[in-house]
């Protein structure tokens, strides 16, 4: 459910896909124009939201698996507690800010409080921080994968993927700039892991 509302929901951003086809410099009028539909904004965040509820029971789970399977691992199974932490408060943010943006929009609940440049510094922002919010999870990926390559906990190739999932988005990240990879691969490694977690049917 986590990976699936995850990819679900960023087809769903405050900037409509018109917005990247525009000149060099675009001006405020020619973003705002072309910010997206409150209805479309807000089912993003709804989506979000739902990825947050289920990433929060996903989390749960997967810390409670490792703490029973891997008791003398205790410091990696402590930072894949305060990895998911990070990734619940970040994910919270990121929900909150699409639901300002989706109210900002043109047409938006709140619209008329909002200048032209302050709907589009939100949406924009709110887009970052949709997928910025993922960044945590790179963390719970890297615990996880060394876990599953180390010691098993999970089968070897979940590891394996969720190590270079994580070091693919990571490298994104810091070397080309590109912080929203987190949440194109997050969503792939929650169904991996769900997955495999419903085949093998190993008790937590």
């Amino acid at each position: 459910m986590s990976g699936l509302a995850a990819a679900g929901s960023t087809f769903l951003l405050a900037m409509s896909p018109d917005s990247f086809g525009g000149p060099p410099e675009p001006t405020t009028e020619f973003l705002r124009d072309r910010l997206s539909e409150p209805v479309a904004v807000q089912l993003g965040g709804t989506l979000a939201l739902v990825v947050l509820a289920a990433s929060l029971v996903f989390l749960l789970g997967l810390v409670r698996f490792h703490t029973r399977h891997a008791p003398h691992r205790e410091g990696l199974v402590e930072a894949l507690r305060w990895t998911s932490i990070a990734f619940l408060c970040a994910g919270t943010i990121g929900v909150l800010l699409r639901y300002v943006a989706a109210s900002g929009v043109p047409g938006g609940t709140d619209s008329a409080f909002y200048s032209p440049e302050a709907a589009v510094t939100l949406a924009v922002l709110a887009d970052q921080a949709a997928f910025g919010a993922y960044l945590p999870g790179l963390a719970v990926m890297t615990v996880v994968g060394l876990l599953a390559v180390r010691d098993r906990v999970l089968p070897l190739g979940v590891g394996v993927v969720a190590l270079v999932l994580a070091a693919a988005s990571t490298a994104a990240t810091v070397v080309l700039g590109l912080p929203y990879s987190a949440g194109l691969v997050w969503p792939l490694f929650a169904l991996v892991v769900g997955v495999t977690g419903l085949l093998t049917r190993r008790p937590a």
